[in-house]
């Protein structure tokens, strides 16, 4: 009679495979019970356990598996936290570029505030960093008297993020310089 291995249910060939039993005879590949081995001792039939022979057999595969779990799970851990560390490094560079934005316009430095607000990227207007060099963006142009391209930007940041006091802020007095005061008035009352 030819046994059929419980895990896979392919034939074990007298001869050519490594047949292993439990103590209850149940049949096995030797090759089967290796990767059954990483997750458990006993037989996954009947969940006697293997006699401590068959283990020692196969003590070094089961080991040195189990250490490559290890090492995956160490490295996953690993590029968890260099993802982490990346991502604080990235919100400190950026935050320091809106500090170096905000004293060059308050230094009257208007195109190059523009031309480092350009070069932080393009971000999706729904991200942090997307609103705020919208924002910049609007500030600077209504200090450089640009009160209709002030006016367009600082509009489709508030229509995105209508808790954006400084935002309406900026439209209230970019539609005051264009005489606009109705529109000027509306935007006033949502910067409070």
């Amino acid at each position: 009679m030819v046994d059929s291995c419980i895990i896979c249910h392919m034939k074990i060939i007298d001869g050519l495979e490594k047949k292993e039993t439990c103590p209850n005879n149940h049949p096995i590949h030797g090759s089967c019970l290796m990767e059954w081995l990483i997750k458990s001792n006993t037989c996954p039939l009947c969940s006697e356990p293997y006699a401590p022979e068959v283990l020692l057999r196969f003590e070094d595969y089961v080991k040195q598996k189990n250490q490559e779990k290890i090492n995956e799970f160490e490295n996953q851990i690993k590029a968890e936290q260099m993802g982490k560390v990346n991502k604080v490094t990235e919100k400190v560079i950026f935050l320091k570029s809106i500090e170096n934005i905000e004293k060059l316009v308050e230094n009257q430095e208007y195109n190059l505030a523009l031309n480092e607000v350009e070069s932080l990227g393009d971000f999706p207007l729904t991200s942090y960093k997307g609103q705020k060099a919208i924002f910049l963006k609007g500030k600077i142009n209504f200090f450089r008297k640009r009160f209709d391209l002030a006016i367009n930007l600082l509009f489709r940041l508030v229509k995105e993020n209508f808790d954006f006091p400084e935002g309406f802020l900026y439209l209230g007095k970019s539609y005051e310089a264009l005489g606009l005061i109705d529109k000027a008035k509306w935007a006033y009352e949502r910067a409070k």
